[in-house]
């Protein structure tokens, strides 16, 4: 393995000598890992949000949370089962996982949903895993890992910074489970980057962040207690009100009927605040691609998407791709890029809510009266290309 270690000391104008006190042994990460496997269970308040890379400002609201998290060792996906609640009301579970099911509760609608991973398309489990599950995981790689990787470590009067680059790969945690992202083009060059912060009086990390390319996820924990709960009287049923109705898988995929109604006549701006309408549109198909920046198989997409607005006619063909209000700042650096020269809108909540847009990336087709035709929900290499071309020429 490539592993650069630098262990770099700054000192306050106090302190100093309570720095060097401190070794090698009692800040490695070996020791932070041995602190962090006598956590049992673990309550704590956690500020979490995203960010664009090398950016710290909140992209959308920060998420206020309280969590209870249990280590289940056992599990080989997430390795803990957790509740947590908005910090609104402690009372009301929005999310829990046990280790074989996985639980949310839609309070202002009023229904639960349960899955079991009976029909689970991946090789692992799409949970996230809560603070000190995935702090372990991160510094498990750390130390085992056989990628290319560079460690930093520096030494605060209370706290302590571990700074861990990994080179020439995307690296994402699934659950507990680093998996290598290849699929968005060359990682030549790219640096994943890992930061914890830990405290140096219980040696334990109170917040960690996580870089890719294209954006930051920050989460920061307090208010924390140790070994505090009964894992024996966690039960996610314990959360569910006898009452409220569970909303089935069907339930939940069920669309929004648009098929040959009238699409919605936006007033949607562009990068540079110019405002578009769909009546602006004359090509007899046009297909709007609901994406965004933070969905990599949407970045997949984009070398195609740039081909293909050069395939057709602009009169026979022309196509949108909407994305959020919040991704504008990191969409102007993305599109210079990239070189992007098809059209780009900012989608307001009212074209959300009238197209159901929930899924990216969702392409939908009108025809020359502006009549939802076809739409395709997701992606599959290959096979959604051919979908779309055979969809627009069936409809000129």
């Amino acid at each position: 393995m490539n592993r650069l270690i630098f262990l770099t000391v700054l000192f306050g104008i106090i302190g100093l000598e309570d720095c060097f006190s401190q070794t090698n042994e009692e800040i490695s990460l070996s020791h932070i890992l041995k602190e962090i496997d006598n956590i049992e269970t673990a309550s704590y308040n956690s500020t979490n949000y995203f960010c664009y890379s090398g950016d710290t400002i909140p992209i959308g609201d920060k998420n206020y949370e309280y969590y209870k998290e249990y280590t289940l060792s056992s599990d080989t996906s997430v390795g803990a089962s957790y509740v947590k609640f908005d910090l609104k009301d402690t009372t009301q579970m929005s999310f829990a996982y046990d280790g074989n099911i996985r639980a949310r509760i839609n309070w202002e609608k009023h229904h639960y949903e349960i899955d079991n991973f009976s029909k689970n398309p991946w090789p692992y489990r799409t949970v996230m895993a809560p603070f000190f599950a995935k702090s372990k995981s991160i510094i498990e790689y750390a130390i085992n890992t056989t990628d290319s990787i560079r460690i930093d470590s520096t030494i605060y009067d209370d706290f302590v910074v571990y700074r861990i680059s990994v080179f020439d790969e995307r690296i994402e945690f699934v659950g507990r489970l680093p998996i290598h992202i290849n699929e968005l083009g060359s990682n030549l060059g790219i640096t994943s980057e890992y930061v914890l912060w830990i405290d140096k009086e219980t040696l334990l990390p109170y917040k960690h962040q996580r870089t890719l390319p294209s954006n930051t996820i920050i989460e920061e924990i307090n208010k924390l207690k140790i070994n505090n709960l009964d894992i024996s009287n966690f039960s996610i049923s314990n959360y569910i009100p006898y009452d409220m109705p569970r909303r089935t898988k069907e339930e939940k995929t069920a669309k929004k009927n648009l098929l040959n109604s009238l699409a919605y006549n936006w007033e949607l701006p562009d990068l540079d605040n110019e405002f578009h309408n769909l009546t602006d549109v004359s090509s007899d198909v046009y297909m709007i691609n609901y994406t965004s920046l933070f969905c990599g198989i949407c970045r997949m997409l984009t070398p195609y998407l740039k081909q293909l607005s050069g395939k057709f006619n602009r009169t026979d063909f022309s196509f949108v791709s909407l994305y959020n209000k919040n991704e504008k700042k990191g969409l102007l650096d993305y599109v210079s890029e990239k070189k992007l020269d098809y059209n780009i809108l900012l989608a307001d909540k009212q074209t959300v809510d009238f197209y159901g847009f929930e899924l990216t990336p969702t392409f939908v087709f009108l025809d020359e009266n502006k009549i939802v035709r076809k739409i395709i929900y997701g992606y599959q290499k290959g096979k959604t290309e051919a979908e779309i071309e055979q969809i627009i020429k069936e409809l000129l």
